[in-house]
């Protein structure tokens, strides 16, 4: 797996490496609980999810490992589309 490191997070007392990276399988990112790494498909261009949702969605996983695919997809989506609606106003001031 290739990667390339943006930023660090605490997360649950582990420090883990968050950026951009090939998985190896056909998705958007991975959370990798062994090596406390979150992978980001760098290249978004036409895929389903955004960047943000992305990003929450696999910072969910390590922070709450216990909670389901489906919660963890809602919750997701939900910020993600917030953020976007945050953005939108703030630039329209």
């Amino acid at each position: 797996m290739s990667f390339k490191r943006v930023c660090s997070a605490l997360i649950n007392g582990k420090r883990w490496k968050i950026g951009f990276g090939v998985s190896g399988a056909n998705n958007d990112g991975l959370c990798n609980y062994d090596r406390h790494t979150v992978f980001i498909r760098a290249a978004h261009n036409g895929r389903t999810r955004s960047l943000d949702e992305c990003v929450i969605h696999e910072v969910a996983h390590a922070v709450m490992p216990q909670i389901d695919e489906a919660t963890i997809l809602h919750l997701g989506e939900v910020c993600a589309k917030v953020l976007e609606k945050m953005r939108k106003a703030e630039s329209s001031k």
